[in-house]
Order: structure tokens, then C-alpha cells, then sequence
């Protein structure tokens, strides 16, 4: 390898042509590169089957639609779970596949399926809709459109008439989704007692309506030579052609439509509400358009092509209409890598810095300065090979490669600095100190390399985030490992020369750092005369990582997030109406208005909707107000910060149960709580009994708050009871009584109304006095089918009011609850999930235990962490061995990593952090690290061996030669990550990111240099004292040959 070094040295030209062609390629294939918040492939692959049946309960919804369902795709490939839910009028079935398994494949295996099935559907449902969802589960982006003089069913009809097709032409857009959205219709409300006047039914009404609003081809005329096709059109060309309606002649009159109640357009639901509030405008009329991106897509790059298409639209909008972007994932995402960029740049000032400080030389400088770019420009050439996406993960392996990157070229610059240093020429010394250095940088590089190679493996939401960095980490080592012994050798041999002038600061730092250096030389003497303290001092230093690696606190993310937006979760009693919802959501929504209205405030927009999102979307007792907040330069507190100062004005509102969050999570999940803990059981009613049980205990924990189940008997129900004897008696069928009622009370579509080429949906029902109370059941009429007359449903209905689930749920194709609860105080997520599933096990053994949303995230996670770290430190020890050709020396190396991990975990807790997903990825990357310090002094102890020095004199002389680069090598990678940490203070997007790495490697770094200094030479001279030299098989050959 000496070689490739002396072939750069003699050709500079050549080195010189193989680093611009890394820095041309690299800069191209950066801007080819797309950018986003995570890694592709993250969400994993997941087909939905929503079946519509509207009226229908939950039971029948679960028997009759969901089941059947589930047994017909139960079977195909690579299913990892089925999640089902069963609600009033609607079933909705998630099925998640594995990540090796193509979403395309998947969604069209489940149509054939469900295909085949569809007969055996009930004949009033809707035909099931199948649809595929990976990277696009969360909204990119939500545009608002507003108005002050339009109605909300104008504006409504606006959107979806012009703008949803406009904007789902544009470049990486999956879907859209309105929100808000009151879809114009033509309300037909009935009045029971006018129809029973007039002597009608509900179904003949229905009839009449369908019957007068067809299309036929009547066949054509053929006259002259002319064929002339005869269309039979449609009767319906306005409301007012609906409303004049025949429906039936009397002896006098002629009965219309419009006689038997009240015809006008309204909404197709009734009940959703969607409200906007701006500091610039309160109580606007507001319709939003959630854009998803399509599966793999940068999110910034739709952002630019959305924004783009606004600014186009805004120029065609009617007057009266704002279009405006409410909220851009891509914001926060452009924020991040900003911040991660500035890192990365302030990360090599501060190094080229410390590097002149050591050397004192200017033009020293210039090695690390030309090395470092051409290696992190040289990375983007790689992620470009391997398919990756600049994301968070992969700026923080760059960030963190900084300081790899750095120790190599150091390490490189100070070898040819000392030999300048001892009267070499600079040729001379290039080629002489680059070969002292060679073994070293060769072997940290494949040892790092080597911690990293267990990450590759991993399954999973673990494996899909470590394998980015790893690969990343990867590639800038290969490349930082060729500058190192290719440019930094060729600039070292023109530019270095010993300098006999050196600036005032530099001679300071030099008068410091030669009294540390002998104060180290002083110490070194005495700790290597206490070898059993050293060896005690070890065991205890094992022991304590273990304890603080026990109670830090572990989640999956940073911790406190903050995305520039909370969200405010509502929710009201079970048996709550819409109206009443609303007017306790309005209430939140009032308290949070002045807190927009002040300037001092970082508010930007409130955004209101009644019911709420996701699993919420179908309750009528649910709310969700998304405060969106001032960018992170703008303002000077953090969201978390924010929401505490708003927390008192939400929770107070008697009545309801409201609190905000920030989001928080790596995969999109319908749960907003932390806790979502799922049990399976025979029946719901034994699974109502061990909900209680585990529930009551759950209560107890004052960990745990807004303890909540998906599974209750609180939702008042009516049950009709029919007297079928004296139905059929009377000439009245179930099925007709039935329908009356499902049309009067649920509403029905009965045909469209075409009005200048838009179509709209008639729906018949009763106007919304009758809908009230149960007694109104009694003015509804049904035909008899013997005797032709009217009979009141109060002769053979009877009514019973009862308790009954909301919503029925199935997990894995097993009746399922799922309990989800809040975490205060300093309880984490890890410990409330082993208090859960210990009282499962405890009150409820026979049941099946599944998570969800961040809980699934964490026990996919967290369990792995000490597997991948005893992988990492066993891949390092055995590429050691081999590089050492030794046993004993890989194990003083390796007994470093206990002082790193202490001193990451030391300051994990000092800055408040947490052992998540980012941090854990930092201790690996401590193995690589740390161990470099070590690895450089027994290198040359064993380079000093071979030249016939004793063990303690080459490990002592070893010490004292290495002293300098390990302190400069250290020091810059502390240096490195200085901007990670002090970039922290104040609001930042991406901050507790960053923060959990910057602090995990400063501490490790920080603590076991020191440390490093002192136990290596102990051990070394304590495992290695009997040892053979390093060539000694070399010699033995050689005077083997020479017999």
C-alpha cells in the first residue's frame, strides 16, 4: 500500500486527475440526487379495502362485510398483519405486507380476490375500494382555499369541480384528498305525515323519483336518407324540474314533488366542518386539499412543482376565492438539511482550525482542507451508485463521517509534519511519515467498515434506517481512506516545510499543550505501575455502562420534536351529537384565537375539523385543531415550549377532553397517544372483561393518563323490535319496513341531477325534526302488501334503548381492543410497555398482545440495539485479529469501547436526551472512533518491537510518539460536533436529532481519550508482555531460507 502512496508523491498530476474527477462527478450526481425526511421504502407496503354500507351497525358491518373479506384475502403472499375496523355504515380493512413484497403486486392479487367474493356481499353495500398506500400515507402538503363571501358548498363545488384534477396532473402527486369538503347535492327532505296525507310511502316516493330520471336510446328514424338517433333524455335539468315532479294524481290535484317536503341544494354530509383562522383573517369559509405524494417521491421536489401550479391557478381563481399553502412537509425537510449543511461546513472550519493551532503551519491547512470536501463531495458519487436519497439519516452519517473523514487526513499530515519537524525534506518526509501511518489508517477504516457490516442485515423499520447510514458511512470512509493515502501524501510533499516563525496564538497553544504533554509523560509512569487499579477501574466502568445504559430513557425518536405545527385531539361523551361536538370544539378554538391575534406570538394559522382525522374520521365525538406555527428563525421558543404555554387554555374546556401534541413519528399511524397496546381474545365480551381488569391496573400507574380503549357499550342505541307475527298479519314485510326507515332516517342517493354538465346527487330523507326522537318512528308509513293500505309502523314496531360498540375491531383475523394511554412526567414509552404487557400477562394470560403505531415502532427498534452492538464489537475484534495477526492486542483495543459507551450514555442523560433511533446509531459509529486512538498506539509500539525495542519501552515510547495525533485527532472529531450541539440553542428544525448524535460522540470521544491514554498501555503491557513481535514468523522464515 506504501507503493500506491509513492506513486502519488511521483505523480501528482495523476492524484490530482482522480480528485477532480471525484469532485466533477460528485457535485453532477448531487443535484441529480432527490431530496426528503427519510429513507424510501420506509413505509411499508399496505393495500386498504374500504366497503361502504350505509346504516348498516357495526355487528353486521363485521359479520356480513369485514369477515367475509378476510377470509378471501387471508391468503395471500407476504401478509405481515390485517387490521380491521367495523363501523356504523362503513368497514375499512388494512392489510400490511412485508417490505420485500411489491405494493402493485400485492393491491392486484387483493382485487382478484375480493372479485370473487363480491356475491356474497350484502346486495345494498358498495362495491368494495382497493387501494394501495406506502410512501403516500401522510399528506405532503394542504393548500386552503378560502372565502369570505363564498359558502362553503360553493366553494366545495369549486374544488371539486376545477382544482382536484388540476393539481393531481402535477409531477409526484399519488392523491388528493379534500378535507372540509361539503359536496353539493339535492336535498329531498320528506314529511311523514304529508306523505300519509297524500297516501303514499316512502318507497313509492323513491320509485317515482328513479323512474323520471333515465337515459334510454329509443332507436332511430330513417326518413329522406337520414338515420336519426331518438334519445329519450333525462327528465331532471334543475331543481326546479325535481320539485314539480308528478308523483301521483288525486281527484282534484296533481301531487308534486315539492308538496311532500322540502327540496333545496345542501350538503351531501351534514355533519363535517371545516374551519380556517389566520392572523389576517377569523372565520373564513375554508376547504382544504391534502396532497400526497406518490410512493418514493422527494417531497421537496413536489413541493416546488405544487407551489408552482399555485402560483398559476391564483391567476384564473374567481373573484372572491384565496388559494394559499397551509402547511409544506417540505418546510421542515428544506429546514433540517439546511441546518445539517451549516453543521457540516462549521464542522470543517473548526477542524482546519485545530489543525493549524497543532502545526502552526498555514499551508498544513491546506491538506485537510482540500482532503475533507473532495471526500464528502466524493460520498455523493456513492449514494448516487447505490440508489440512496439525500435524507436525515444520510446528512447525519456525512456529519458524523466529518469526523472520521478528519483523524485520517490528520493523522496523515502530522506523520509528514513530524518528519519535516526531524530535518527531512518534504518529499522525503511524505514518503517516510506516510509509510509510519499506513498500517494505521488502513486498519481503523476496515474496522469502522466492519462495525457497520452487521447493520446490513438487519430486518425491518431498523434495518431500512441503519442500512442508509451504513452504507453512507461506508462509502465516505472507502473514499476518505483513498485521499488520505493518495492527495494528502502529494500535498504534503509540496507544501509542508518547517516554519521557524509562528503566529502569537499558535505559540501559546504550544506552550499549554507541551505542559498537558508532560503531565501525561509524568502520569503515564505511575498508572503503568498500578495495573490492578486499572483492571478494577475497568470492571467498574463495565458495570456502570450497563447500569446507565439500564435507566436511560429509550424511545424510538428524538426527543420533544418540534415540525413548526401541534396538533389539538378532541373528544366528547360517547353519545355525543355533531352540533354538540362543534360547539365544544369552537370553544377550544376560541381560547387559542387570541394567542393568533397577538403579534408576539409565533402563530401563523388555526385549522379546525369536526369530526376529526383517522380512526376519528367516522366519530362524531372527535375534534382536531392543527395550530400551525411562525418558521424556526421567526421565532424564539420551541414548539414544546409553545404548547405548554397553550396547554392551560385546551384542557380546561368543561365538557371535553382536549389536549395537543407535537408529531412524532418515524412511520404514519392513525394512533395520536404513544401507548397503543392491542389484545386479541375469543369474544368481545371476554375481551370487555380483561379491558377492565388490565385497564383499572393501568390507572394506578401514575405514569400513564387519558387511559382510553377503542371498545365500549356507552354508544346509545335503538333497537326496533318488529312483532313479526302481527307484520305479516297486516301484509308488511321486514324488508319493506326496513328500507323505510333506512331511507327517511340514514338518507339515500337516489339518482343525480346533470346541471350544466355537473352532476349532483338527489338524496331522499327526513327533514331533520323527524330524525330527532324515536316517537317520529311512529308517523312513518309502509304499504301493505294484501290490503294495499297504509300501516303505521307504531302497530308492529316496538323500541329499546341499550348500550352497544361504537366500532368493532379485528387484529390478525381475531376479535381485538386496543388501549392506548398518554405519558407524564419522566415515564418513558419503554417502561410503559413492559408494565403493560407484565399486567396482560398477569390478568389477562390467555390473550394475544400486538402494538401499533410508535409502540410497534419501539419494539422493532429497541430490541436490536444490543444485538447490533456485540455484532459491531465482535466484527471489529475479529477484523483486528486478522490485521494484528494476534489475539491479545485486538482485546486492549477493544476494552476502549467500554469508556466511549459510558461517556456517550453520561451525556445522553446530562443533555436530557434519550437512547432512540439516532443515538444508537451513534454508538456504534463510537466502536469505529474510539478504538482509533488505541489502534494508533499499539501500531507503532509494534512497529518499535520490530526494531528491537523491550515491550514497556516500545508501549511507553509508543504513548508519548502518538500523544500529539491523538489529541489532534480527538479533538477535532469533539470539534466536529460542537455544531451539533450548540446549533441547538433556540427553536431548529431537526435540533433534537442532531442533538442525540452530536452529544453521544462528544461524550464518548471526550471521556475515553483521556481514559484511552492510560488503559492501553496497562493491558498492552500486561496481555502482550510475553507476546511475539509482529513479524516474527517473517523472521523465522527468513532464517529458515537462509539454512
Amino acid at each position: 500500500m506504501h507503493n500506491f502512496c509513492l506513486l502519488n508523491i511521483k505523480r501528482p498530476v495523476l492524484s490530482s486527475v482522480f480528485s477532480l474527477l471525484l469532485v466533477v462527478f460528485g457535485l453532477y450526481t448531487f443535484f441529480q440526487i432527490s431530496t426528503r425526511e427519510l429513507p424510501k421504502n420506509l413505509q411499508p407496503p399496505v393495500v386498504e379495502i374500504r366497503t361502504s354500507y350505509t346504516g348498516a351497525s357495526p355487528s353486521i358491518i363485521s359479520s356480513e362485510i369485514s369477515e367475509q373479506i378476510e377470509l378471501a384475502v387471508g391468503g395471500a403472499e407476504g401478509i405481515k398483519s390485517i387490521d380491521t375496523l367495523s363501523e356504523i355504515g362503513r368497514s375499512t380493512i388494512k392489510i400490511e405486507f412485508f417490505t420485500n413484497i411489491d405494493v402493485d403486486n400485492a393491491a392486484n392479487d387483493i382485487r382478484e380476490r375480493v372479485a370473487r367474493i363480491l356475491d356474497n356481499l350484502p346486495e345494498e353495500s358498495k362495491t368494495p375500494e382497493i387501494r394501495k398506500a406506502s410512501a403516500g400515507f401522510s399528506t405532503s402538503m394542504w393548500l386552503s382555499v378560502s372565502s369570505t363571501s363564498w359558502s362553503s358548498l360553493d366553494i366545495g363545488d369549486y374544488v371539486k369541480r376545477n382544482l382536484v384534477d388540476t393539481f393531481s396532473s402535477v409531477p409526484g402527486t399519488g392523491r388528493i384528498i379534500v378535507g372540509g369538503i361539503n359536496e353539493k347535492a339535492v336535498r329531498v327532505y320528506l314529511n311523514p305525515i304529508k306523505l300519509s296525507a297524500n297516501d303514499l310511502d316512502v318507497e313509492e316516493v323513491e320509485s317515482a323519483i328513479r323512474k323520471n330520471n333515465v337515459s334510454i336510446p329509443a332507436g332511430t328514424i330513417e326518413a329522406n336518407n337520414i338515420d336519426l338517433t331518438l334519445d329519450l333524455g333525462k327528465t331532471y335539468k334543475n331543481i326546479e324540474s325535481i320539485k314539480q315532479l308528478p308523483i301521483k294524481k288525486n281527484k282534484n290535484k296533481t301531487i308534486v314533488l315539492a308538496d311532500l317536503g322540502e327540496i333545496n341544494y345542501g350538503p351531501v354530509s351534514e355533519k363535517t366542518l371545516f374551519k380556517s383562522q389566520s392572523t389576517n383573517s377569523i372565520n373564513e369559509n375554508t376547504v382544504g386539499i391534502g396532497i400526497y405524494a406518490r410512493t418514493n417521491e422527494s417531497t421537496v421536489t413536489l413541493s416546488k412543482n405544487i407551489r408552482k401550479k399555485v402560483k398559476e391557478v391564483k391567476k384564473t381563481l374567481p373573484d372572491g376565492l384565496n388559494l394559499s399553502v397551509s402547511f409544506d412537509r417540505a418546510v421542515y425537510i428544506s429546514e433540517a438539511v439546511k441546518m445539517c449543511y451549516q453543521s457540516i461546513f462549521l464542522a470543517l472550519v473548526l477542524v482546519i482550525g485545530i489543525i493549524y493551532l497543532f502545526l502552526g503551519n498555514v499551508k498544513a491547512m491546506i491538506v485537510p482542507a482540500i482532503t475533507l470536501p473532495v471526500s464528502l463531495i466524493g460520498a455523493a458519487l456513492g449514494l448516487w451508485i447505490f440508489g440512496l436519497t439525500i435524507n436525515i439519516f444520510t446528512l447525519l452519517a456525512i456529519i458524523l463521517s466529518v469526523a472520521i473523514v478528519t483523524d485520517d487526513s490528520v493523522v496523515m499530515t502530522e506523520s509528514i509534519y513530524h518528519r519535516v519537524e526531524q530535518g527531512d525534506s518534504p518529499l522525503m518526509a511524505a514518503a517516510t511519515g506516510s509509510k509510519n501511518v499506513i498500517f494505521a489508517i488502513l486498519s481503523t477504516s476496515i474496522i469502522i467498515l466492519a462495525t457497520f457490516a452487521p447493520l446490513l442485515f438487519i430486518g425491518g423499520i431498523s434495518g431500512t434506517l441503519f442500512r442508509e447510514m451504513a452504507i453512507t458511512l461506508s462509502i465516505t470512509i472507502v473514499i476518505s481512506t483513498f485521499t488520505a493515502l493518495s492527495i494528502a501524501p502529494m500535498l504534503g510533499s509540496k507544501l509542508l516545510s518547517k516554519k521557524t516563525s509562528k503566529a502569537k496564538i499558535v505559540l501559546k497553544f504550544e506552550k499549554y499543550f507541551k505542559s498537558f504533554e508532560s503531565f501525561y509523560s509524568e502520569t503515564l509512569g505511575y498508572w503503568m505501575q498500578k495495573p490492578k487499579t486499572i483492571i478494577w477501574f475497568m470492571v467498574f466502568v463495565i458495570l456502570l455502562a450497563g447500569f446507565l445504559f439500564k435507566i436511560t430513557p429509550k424511545t424510538l425518536l428524538e426527543k420533544d420534536p418540534d415540525r413548526g405545527v401541534y396538533l389539538v385531539f378532541g373528544k366528547t361523551d360517547e353519545s355525543s351529537s355533531f352540533e354538540y361536538t362543534v360547539d365544544k370544539a369552537e370553544k377550544v378554538e376560541k381560547r387559542l384565537i387570541p394567542l393568533l391575534q397577538n403579534k408576539d406570538e409565533p402563530y401563523q394559522k388555526l385549522i379546525m375539523r369536526v369530526p376529526g382525522f383517522g380512526r376519528s374520521s367516522q366519530s362524531y365525538n372527535s375534534f382536531i385543531i392543527i395550530a400551525l406555527l411562525d418558521r424556526w428563525k421567526d421565532r424564539k421558543e420551541s414548539a414544546q415550549k409553545i404548547v405548554r404555554k397553550a396547554i392551560g387554555k385546551i384542557v380546561t374546556v368543561p365538557g371535553t377532553m382536549a389536549f395537543p401534541l407535537t408529531p412524532n413519528s418515524v412511520r404514519v399511524s392513525n394512533y395520536q397517544k404513544p401507548v397503543v397496546v392491542t389484545i386479541t381474545g375469543p369474544s368481545y365480551e371476554k375481551l370487555y372483561q380483561w379491558q377492565n381488569l388490565v385497564m383499572n391496573e393501568m390507572r394506578k400507574n401514575k405514569g400513564l393518563a387519558d387511559i382510553t380503549s377503542d371498545y365500549s357499550k356507552n354508544k346509545p342505541e335503538v333497537e326496533l323490535i318488529i312483532d313479526e307475527k302481527k307484520a305479516k298479519d297486516l301484509g308488511l314485510s321486514i324488508q319493506s319496513i326496513g328500507k323505510s326507515v333506512e331511507t327517511l332516517f340514514s338518507g339515500k342517493t337516489v339518482t343525480k341531477l346533470n346541471e350544466s354538465g355537473k352532476e349532483y346527487p338527489i338524496i331522499l330523507q327526513a327533514n331533520l325534526k323527524d330524525r330527532r326522537k324515536t316517537e317520529s318512528l311512529s308517523k312513518i308509513f309502509v304499504r301493505s302488501e294484501t290490503t294495499g293500505k297504509l300501516i303505521s309502523l307504531a302497530n308492529v314496531v316496538s323500541f329499546e334503548e341499550k348500550g352497544s360498540a361504537k366500532l368493532l375491531t379485528r387484529y390478525q383475523r381475531s376479535k381485538s381492543i386496543t388501549l392506548t394511554a398518554r405519558l407524564v412526567g419522566g415515564y418513558n414509552l419503554n417502561e410503559a410497555l413492559n408494565f403493560i404487557e407484565k399486567t396482560i400477562d398477569d390478568k389477562a394470560p390467555l390473550a394475544g398482545i400486538f402494538y401499533k403505531g410508535k409502540s410497534l415502532d419501539l419494539k422493532e427498534t429497541s430490541g436490536e440495539l444490543l444485538v447490533i452492538f456485540a455484532l459491531a464489537l465482535l466484527s471489529a475484534y475479529l477484523v483486528m485479529a486478522g490485521t494484528f495477526n494476534a489475539w491479545r492486542q485486538p482485546f486492549v483495543v477493544i476494552l476502549t469501547v467500554p469508556l466511549a459507551a459510558i461517556g456517550g450514555l453520561i451525556f445522553i442523560l446530562l443533555f436530557n436526551s434519550t437512547i432512540n433511533v439516532f443515538s444508537q446509531i451513534a454508538l456504534v459509529v463510537l466502536i469505529g472512533i474510539a478504538t482509533k486512538n488505541s489502534i494508533l498506539i499499539v501500531d507503532w509500539a509494534n512497529q518499535l518491537r520490530t526494531r528491537g525495542r523491550t515491550v514497556q519501552n516500545a508501549i511507553t515510547e509508543s504513548c508519548k510518539r502518538r500523544f500529539r495525533p491523538i489529541i489532534m485527532t480527538s479533538l477535532s472529531t469533539l470539534i466536529a460536533m460542537i455544531p451539533l450541539i450548540i446549533g441547538n440553542i433556540g427553536p431548529g428544525a431537526g435540533e433534537g436529532i442532531r442533538l442525540a448524535v452530536g452529544c453521544t460522540i462528544f461524550g464518548g470521544m471526550l471521556i475515553s481519550t483521556f481514559l484511552t491514554l492510560f488503559t492501553t498501555p496497562v493491558f498492552y503491557l500486561l496481555l502482550c508482555k510475553n507476546s511475539k513481535r509482529i513479524d516474527d514468523v517473517d523472521l523465522q522464515l527468513g532464517r529458515e531460507i537462509r539454512k
